[in-house]
C-alpha cells in the first residue's frame, strides 16, 4: 500500500467502526493476554458472550486482574473465566506463564496477543529497551512457545487456530535507514519501530508455522482509541495528543471489534486471514516498506535474531523452532 496520508487516517478514523463478529465457542478454549483494562477488557467481554470453554484472561497485577474478572461476569453473565498471571516485560514471567500452559490447557483454540501496544514505557528492563521488550519480545517469546500446544490442538480437534497480534496503522510511517538494514544486528537499533516489529513477526511466523496442521497468524489495527494510551508517555506528548483524541478517537469497544475479528471473523474463508494485516474488519495491503525487497530482508533479519535472543533465554524456543517451525 502506498504511503498513508493524513486525510486517509482522519477519514478512517471518522467512519463508522464495523460491528463486532460473533461466533460460537463452545468447547474452545481462548487465551486473552493484557485484558484486565481497555481494550483487552472490552475484546474480553465480547469473547465471554461467545461461550468459550475456557476463558483465559492475564493481568499483570493480580488485584487488578480480579476487578476486571468481577466486572466481566457482572456484564455477560459468564462465569468461567479464569485469571492467569503474566508481565510480558520480564522473560521469567513469560516462561512461567508458558509451562504452565503447556501442563493445564488441554487445548488452544485462539491466542490474542493485546500485550503491551497501549502504553509507552521508557528506560531499560533485561537489557532491552522497555517498549521492544513489553510489544516484541516478551510476546514473540510466548507466541513461538505456544506454537506446540496450537498445533496439537489442531492435529487432535481438525481444527485451525489462531493467533492475534496487536499492531498498528502507524507502521505506515515507519522508514529505516539503509544503514540499519544493512545491521548484522538489527532489534537494538529499531527499538522504537514496535509497532513495525509485530507486523513483520506476525509474518514471518505464518511463513514458518507448517501448513498442515494448520495456524492462521494475522495482525490487527484497532485504530486510534480511547484506552490507556497515555499511560507512560511523556506530560508534554500526552497535551498534544489529547485534543486528537477528543476528535477522532474511536471508543475502546469500538476499538476491541478488531481483535475479535482476527479471532473468529472469516471463519469460512481461513486462507484470507493468514499471515495478513487486518483494520476495519478488512484484509489491507501492508506498507510499501514491509512488502519491498527491503521489508523482506528486515523481517528475515529480525526473525532470525529474535530466534537466537529468545533462544538463548529460552532454550525450549529452539526447541520449537527446530520441531514443529519450518525453515523457508
Amino acid at each position: 500500500m502506498a504511503p498513508r496520508t493524513r486525510e486517509q487516517w482522519i477519514a478512517d478514523q471518522t467512519r463508522p467502526m464495523p460491528a463486532v463478529v460473533t461466533a460460537d465457542l463452545t468447547g474452545k478454549t481462548l487465551v486473552l493476554i493484557g485484558a484486565n483494562a481497555g481494550l483487552g477488557f472490552e475484546a474480553a467481554k465480547h469473547f465471554a458472550r461467545m461461550n468459550p470453554a475456557r476463558l483465559v484472561l492475564t493481568a499483570r497485577d493480580e488485584v487488578k486482574g480480579k476487578e476486571a474478572l468481577t466486572r466481566i461476569q457482572q456484564d455477560t453473565g459468564y462465569s468461567k473465566a479464569e485469571l492467569w498471571i503474566i508481565d510480558v516485560a520480564n522473560f521469567k514471567s513469560v516462561i512461567t506463564f508458558a509451562d504452565k500452559a503447556e501442563r493445564e490447557l488441554d487445548r488452544l483454540d485462539i491466542l490474542v496477543e493485546n500485550a503491551g501496544m497501549a502504553t509507552w514505557e521508557y528506560g531499560q528492563v533485561e537489557g532491552w529497551e522497555r517498549t521492544l521488550h513489553t510489544n516484541n519480545l516478551g510476546p514473540g517469546l510466548l507466541a513461538i512457545r505456544m506454537i506446540p500446544k496450537m498445533l496439537e490442538t489442531a492435529r487432535k480437534h481438525s481444527v485451525i487456530p489462531r493467533l492475534v497480534i496487536v499492531a498498528s496503522d502507524v507502521h505506515y510511517w515507519t522508514k529505516i535507514e539503509k544503514d540499519v538494514i544493512a545491521s548484522p544486528r538489527i532489534l537494538a537499533k529499531l527499538s522504537d519501530k514496535q509497532y513495525l516489529l509485530n507486523v513483520l513477526f506476525a509474518r514471518s511466523l505464518q511463513l514458518h508455522v507448517p501448513s498442515s496442521p494448520a495456524i492462521t497468524v494475522n495482525s490487527v489495527n484497532p485504530g486510534f482509541c480511547f484506552s490507556g494510551l497515555r499511560t507512560g508517555i511523556r506530560a508534554e506528548e500526552a497535551k498534544a495528543m489529547r485534543k486528537e483524541e477528543e476528535e477522532l478517537c474511536f471508543t475502546t469497544e469500538e476499538g476491541s471489534r478488531q481483535l475479535v475479528y482476527g479471532a473468529v471473523g472469516s471463519l469460512d474463508d481461513e486462507e484470507k486471514l493468514r499471515g495478513k494485516f487486518i483494520q476495519m474488519s478488512e484484509v489491507v495491503e501492508e506498507s510499501d516498506f514491509v512488502i519491498s525487497e527491503d521489508g523482506k530482508i528486515v523481517q528475515d533479519k529480525v526473525w532470525e535474531e529474535m530466534l537466537d535472543i529468545l533462544g538463548n533465554i529460552d532454550p525450549k524456543v529452539l526447541e520449537v523452532a527446530n520441531t514443529y517451525l519450518q525453515k523457508t
